[in-house]
């Protein structure tokens, strides 16, 4: 090994030396650095090899345990590993007087450490939140802050259906939301992301001030636990509508996943006050994102799926007429996407569920997409009424012909 205080090579040490340079960390760890010389001296007529040894033991200690230091090169002078170091043993529970003595800085440095790295984790959140004019209101944390309403007392429990894995099981624990209490909780996750924006939109992050740093964070923390908590319960509706869309040698919990990403964007960008329920969007931006994904694999799996021979035994022509049905496959659906904009978000879903638009979605009765909705059976059939007629017009107005609209 080779010392970097002397530059010399050292051997291997012996039983007595590898004792008595733990001997001489034990007691160096609590030194100051500026007496380092001094008690290089002092163990060195102690019948240590070298005036130097201490030195480099406690650089070589340094090196291999550098959280756990005892000397630092110059004080105060702390690299950016140094600074998110400092930050995360702060985080975990170490005081900074302990790291001020760790790091061989002052307090006041390492306090500022601390909050430079806090600032800019923080100008990093992502609080983009949806603007509601109940936000500026007086007694608006009073009212938005409050408990979540109790569900209604007729709302019955749901059975957990058998031979479901532990995963499935535990989503039917977990109650639906009625429509009252959604509306409550996607009010209050996006007013404490506003409160935490408007926060930290007041920050000077050259002198920002610790109460108004934890302030922010709380009001984040705060704002993600309402989110797990809609999350949590919105999830059996991610399940049902992967089993539309799982096919044969798909992983099941691999599209589950897949459609959980979905959700928790859906739930970011729902806007509460436009007085839909969450599953009418969800399940319309869920199902949307499987259409995209899982036809692409369906192609690459169909792509290597076929043998050598076959590739090339494939005449030209029939290769034209498979291009020719797809490029007008794609215009039918460019034009349905068209005139589908008319529609609104729940007249789309209740489309696209009883007609199964979606790839790999058969057709849903009027009983189904209104148990999943929240709504009757009648009401379901009213709006596909409306929506159709909507269609029809746009089809005219575009010059489309379609199916079962026209």
């Amino acid at each position: 090994m080779i010392c970097a205080a002397t530059g010399r090579r050292r051997g291997r040490p012996t039983v007595s030396e590898s004792l008595e340079r733990r001997e001489s960390l034990n007691r160096n760890s609590q030194i100051p650095n500026k007496l380092l010389s001094d008690v290089g001296t002092g163990l060195a007529k102690r019948r240590v090899a070298s005036v130097d040894t201490p030195r480099c033991n406690s650089q070589q200690f340094d090196h291999d345990q550098p959280d756990l230091a005892s000397f630092r090169t110059a004080v105060g002078k702390l690299n950016e590993e140094d600074k998110n170091a400092i930050h995360e043993q702060y985080r975990s529970g170490t005081t900074v007087e302990t790291l001020a003595q760790r790091y061989r800085s002052k307090k006041t440095s390492i306090s500022r450490v601390i909050n430079e790295i806090r600032v800019g984790r923080i100008m990093e959140l992502p609080l983009d939140f949806i603007p509601n004019p109940q936000f500026s209101g007086a007694d608006a944390d009073s009212i938005i802050l409050a408990e979540i309403p109790s569900a209604d007392t007729q709302v019955t429990a749901t059975r957990v259906p058998s031979g479901l894995s532990p995963y499935l099981a535990s989503l039917y624990r977990v109650p639906l939301l009625t429509r009252e209490q959604e509306g409550h909780l996607f009010r209050q996750f996006n007013y404490l992301k506003y409160k935490a924006s408007k926060r930290r939109s007041q920050l000077d992050p050259s002198h920002a001030e610790t109460e108004a740093l934890d302030q922010i964070e709380r009001l984040y923390e705060a704002a993600l636990t309402v989110k797990n908590y809609i999350l949590q319960a919105n999830l059996r509706l991610v399940v049902s509508i992967a089993k539309r869309y799982v096919i044969q040698g798909d992983s099941f919990f691999e599209l589950v996943s897949d459609g959980n990403i979905s959700l928790m964007r859906a739930i970011d960008k729902f806007d509460f006050a436009r007085g839909y329920k969450i599953s009418t969007y969800a399940s319309w931006a869920i199902m949307r994102n499987f259409a995209r994904t899982i036809p692409y694999e369906l192609r690459q799996r169909d792509r290597f799926r076929t043998s050598h021979d076959e590739i090339f035994n494939a005449s030209e022509e029939r290769r034209s007429n498979e291009h020719d049905l797809e490029s007008a496959q794609r215009q039918r659906e460019a034009q349905v996407r068209k005139i589908m904009d008319r529609l609104d978000e729940r007249e789309q879903q209740i489309v696209v569920s009883r007609f199964g638009l979606e790839h790999g979605q058969e057709p849903r009765t009027l009983e189904e997409i209104g148990a999943e909705l929240g709504v009757s059976k009648e009401r379901v059939r009213q709006i596909e009424a409306r929506a159709m007629s909507k269609l029809r017009i746009a089809a005219s107005e575009e010059n489309i012909e379609l199916p079962g609209v026209s």
